[in-house]
């Protein structure tokens, strides 16, 4: 019997000593989680900054290139109507015009 109450009490002891270290194995890691959590909020702070960054950019580019293909169109309907010119001029040249054409 005497083993028994021995064996209870060592059990004891140990759930004891087991709940005692694990306490202060938290309380000792509590500053260092604590600092993992912040360390962790300022990273995903940071994130979504360059996410929104990206955003901004991508936005941009988006309207710089929308920017660039209407004065590219611009231009080629420009160069389009200069290399027309002649031809109407004739054109117009060979309509005639009793008063223009008298005229020299």
């Amino acid at each position: 019997m005497f083993i028994v109450y021995a064996s209870l009490i060592l059990i004891a002891a140990s759930l004891i000593f087991l709940g005692f270290y694990a306490f202060k194995a938290y309380k000792d890691a509590k500053p260092a989680i604590k600092k993992l959590t912040a360390i962790s909020t300022v990273m995903q702070l940071k994130a979504d900054q360059l996410k929104n960054g990206v955003d901004e950019l991508t936005a941009t580019q988006k309207e710089i290139q929308r920017d660039i293909n209407y004065k590219k169109q611009t231009f080629n309907n420009t160069i389009s109507a200069v290399k027309e010119t002649p031809k109407k001029i004739k054109k117009w040249w060979t309509i005639k015009i009793p008063f223009i054409h008298h005229i020299k």
